[in-house]
């Protein structure tokens, strides 16, 4: 499967519908709020979901690596995904696919129900698990052995409303989900959709 095309979904693993494995470490709340062209929300992640996950994420966090990339593909009542960032040389930082030294992370069992609202890595397979994240938009993501919950958005600040500001935009936009934009964007950056106007984008994130 290309790894630069393929869906959220990857190929085989399953995450089962019944009880889910134990966390290995304690519950260990980290909160981080997003500034998005398309209002704010804040992630609620919990390390004992997953804590390799959790702990690249934040890395990610601390190092900016967030910060003025676009919200790429939109896919309503499926996903909004980022991970790519606005400049080449920054992606090659953390990237394996275009040359980053470090190594995708190895998969961890989910944990926890899919939702609306609910934040996992994206990958191509098994143990590809590097810099794409997706936020769910219902419930039937968790197929894939790379689809493991790291937290939440959290509702009670009206986080939801900015998702669904993302995908209302891209709507009216017309540019589609745009998934196929992938290999542009690590290529170029934000420069691969500089033609594309009214995509939403983060402006900045950090912990709170």
């Amino acid at each position: 499967m290309d790894d630069f095309k393929s869906d959220i979904d990857g190929e085989g693993g399953t995450s089962s519908s019944g009880d889910f494995p134990p966390a290995i470490c304690p519950e260990e709340i980290h909160r981080i709020r997003f500034s998005t062209t398309a209002g704010d929300f804040t992630i609620r992640l919990d390390r004992a979901l997953s804590p390799s996950g959790v702990t690249r994420f934040l890395q990610l966090v601390d190092e900016g690596f967030f910060n003025d990339q676009l919200l790429y593909r939109v896919d309503p009542g499926f996903v909004i995904q980022f991970g790519i960032a606005p400049l080449p040389e920054i992606q090659s930082r953390w990237d394996p696919r275009v040359g980053a030294p470090i190594a995708p992370l190895p998969d961890e069992p989910n944990r926890q129900h899919f939702k609306a609202g609910s934040v996992s890595f994206a990958g191509s397979g098994v143990d590809s698990r590097s810099c794409n994240i997706f936020i769910a938009l219902d419930e039937s993501l968790g197929g894939a052995f790379h689809e493991t919950v790291l937290g939440n958005i959290e509702e009670e600040d009206g986080g939801m409303i900015a998702i669904e500001n993302i995908v209302k935009n891209r709507e009216e936009s017309g540019h589609g989900e745009l998934l196929d934009m992938q290999r542009d964007l690590l290529m170029m950056g934000n420069d691969a959709l500089c033609e594309y106007k009214g995509i939403d984008k983060i402006i900045a994130c950090g912990r709170l």
